[in-house]
């Protein structure tokens, strides 16, 4: 009687080899697209980042938990209009030109997986991982360029590959908390 123990290969996501992996990607297409000069990058991620326009009006994204007495973050519901292009400059999906531009959650809700992580770490202060030490304005004008671990990893989604670096100009309408009633912003 023979007995097979084929054991089954368990697939590991390597977010540090990816990083290593596109980080010359990256800094190629900064180089390629003029951004040199101007371009930030966020040593603790990878992710490169213009800011354009700090914007006016400050956001707290913050609150401490009454039980645990620890700073934790505000769900916020976001306002943006923005372009997401891949680094062949093919752009996959934008909402500059729609009449009306829908607020969307920062974080996962019960009706919303919520924003990728780039985004998160775009928006949120540099206390909690952010990219800016108070974190994005309202009326805050981003570009950032970002490895695909802080985007969609390793997962396709419509024409984006897996495993691709993605580069989002964002414009910051408005930012306001989750909980309070919200209505579209024509623009």
């Amino acid at each position: 009687m023979a007995v097979s123990c084929d054991k089954e290969e368990v697939y590991v996501y390597d977010q540090q080899l990816v990083l290593e992996r596109e980080a010359p990607m990256i800094a190629s297409y900064i180089t390629a697209h003029g951004l040199s000069d101007s371009a930030k990058l966020h040593q603790e991620t990878g992710i490169w980042y213009v800011l354009s326009d700090s914007g006016t009006t400050a956001v707290d994204y913050l609150t401490i938990d009454s039980t645990t007495n620890k700073e934790q973050l505000k769900n916020k519901l976001i306002q943006v209009k923005y372009t997401a292009r891949m680094l062949d400059s093919t752009i996959f999906e934008e909402n500059t030109s729609l009449d009306s531009i829908p607020y969307k959650p920062l974080l996962t809700s019960e009706t919303d997986t919520g924003r990728i992580l780039a985004w998160k770490i775009a928006f949120y202060p540099k206390s909690v991982g952010g990219l800016l030490e108070g974190g994005l304005r309202i009326g805050a004008k981003i570009r950032i360029i970002t490895p695909s671990v802080y985007a969609y990893q390793d997962r396709p989604y419509g024409i984006v590959k897996e495993n691709s670096p993605l580069d989002y100009e964002l414009e910051v309408l408005d930012i306001t908390d989750a909980d309070k009633p919200k209505t579209m912003r024509k623009n």
